[in-house]
């Protein structure tokens, strides 16, 4: 299997996971990458993400299989496909993976927030529930974001706090920090993240998934 790894920052982050997928496809269209389609009635190029990313988020490490056909060499590919990327979009590395996806159970993220807003923020995290509503497709549940998310200060950037977000990111179990934000400018009135980033995917051993 064909791994791509790719970053979605900037105005990009506004693109749906369906438009994300759009998107890709035009792009290996117009880099001209042999990509093989799938048989029957409605052909499509084999295209499989990682997982969703939430509209609004920013992913430093996006991952997406692919199948070639008589593939050119990663490099010649990584560059051909870095010419046709609109803004927001880059692709960082290509590689050979014979890791499923079915193994990513968690994901790390990164929030920055004001400074100003980091001892309201400090004190919301410290409590001892944070009950949320999640939506899903077969409706809505509750759910403990203390007990789903680990959260933890990690340093200061110009002006900024930032924390490190560990969350459920699996086939079974997906649990977006767009959550502890939403509850947190609910709770407080506050607007809380400058930006949400995924920066890694981890597997059930808390290893880096590649």
């Amino acid at each position: 299997m064909t791994r791509i790894a790719f970053s979605k920052k900037g105005y990009a982050k506004y693109i749906s996971h369906l438009d994300l997928n759009r998107c890709m496809q035009r792009i290996m269209a117009r880099a001209e990458i042999p990509i093989w389609y799938t048989q029957g009635f409605n052909p499509h190029p084999y295209m499989v993400f990682s997982a969703a990313l939430p509209t609004g988020i920013c992913g430093e490490r996006e991952l997406l299989d692919i199948k070639l056909v008589d593939p050119p060499e990663y490099s010649v590919l990584l560059e051909r496909v870095n010419e046709k990327t609109p803004d927001g979009i880059s692709f960082l590395e290509i590689y050979d993976s014979d890791r499923d996806f079915k193994y990513i159970e968690k994901a790390v993220y990164r929030l920055e927030i004001s400074d100003d807003n980091v001892p309201m923020f400090d004190e919301f995290i410290g409590r001892d529930s944070i009950p949320v509503v999640k939506k899903t497709k077969s409706g809505e549940i509750n759910i403990d974001l203390k007990e789903e998310m680990q959260i933890k200060k990690t340093g200061e950037i110009d002006g900024f706090t930032v924390y490190e977000i560990i969350a459920p990111c699996g086939n079974d179990r997906n649990i977006s920090p767009a959550l502890l934000s939403a509850a947190y400018e609910d709770k407080t009135g506050q607007k809380s993240a400058v930006s949400l980033t995924r920066t890694a995917f981890l597997d059930n051993k808390s290893v880096i998934f590649r």
